[in-house]
């Protein structure tokens, strides 16, 4: 019986469990990435504008949004392969199902990721920007596993769904301060 089956017949109590395992699995994960990433030569010194920084984050952004160009593949491969080809005809929707929820989960991930990583540079200085890369790094990171878990059952997205949505949480609250902070200062 295949993981996709069994995970029907588990309980909440079970499901519940394994996400908090996939969640404390990347509490664990984004520590190592971030000692890491201090080692990863990214040297953004000679960002010294506004609009130098923004160009900079804008280029990285490029590469957070292969992400959706990855997931459009996955809905694609499944239409170009199966009776899903035709849309109007029905009968085999259920075919995309899955490549069209990993799709849609992500372009709604990137949304609240350029979002935050643009505010995001217009806070930093240039020694700060070497953040834009690793926060994209991680959002391609936790995209790659989201779909991979997702594909393998759905109760295995929480590692890659969290990912990249800790890191973007963080960016917003970070930006929400900074933000709130201005007008009251």
């Amino acid at each position: 019986m295949s993981d996709k089956n069994q995970s029907v017949k588990k309980t909440l109590e079970e499901n519940k469990s394994r996400a908090n395992k996939q969640f404390a699995a990347t509490a664990v994960f984004l520590a190592v990435f971030y000692a890491l990433s201090k080692s990863l030569p990214l040297d953004t010194t000679q960002l010294t504008s506004p609009t130098e920084r923004l160009t900079y984050t804008i280029r990285w952004l490029f590469l957070s949004s292969t992400t959706i160009m990855f997931a459009m593949f996955g809905v694609l491969n499944v239409r170009g392969n199966t009776d899903a080809i035709d849309p109007l005809n029905g009968g085999s929707e259920n075919l995309v199902e899955l490549p069209n929820r990993i799709l849609r989960n992500t372009t709604e991930q990137f949304i609240l990721h350029a979002s935050a990583v643009l505010t995001l540079s217009t806070f930093m200085d240039e020694n700060s920007m070497r953040n834009i890369p690793l926060l994209v790094i991680l959002f391609i990171i936790g995209r790659l596993f989201y779909a991979i878990g997702f594909s393998s059952a759905p109760m295995n997205r929480a590692f890659g769904f969290s990912i990249t949505f800790i890191p973007t949480f963080a960016t917003y609250a970070y930006c929400a301060y900074r933000v709130v902070s201005s007008f009251l200062l």
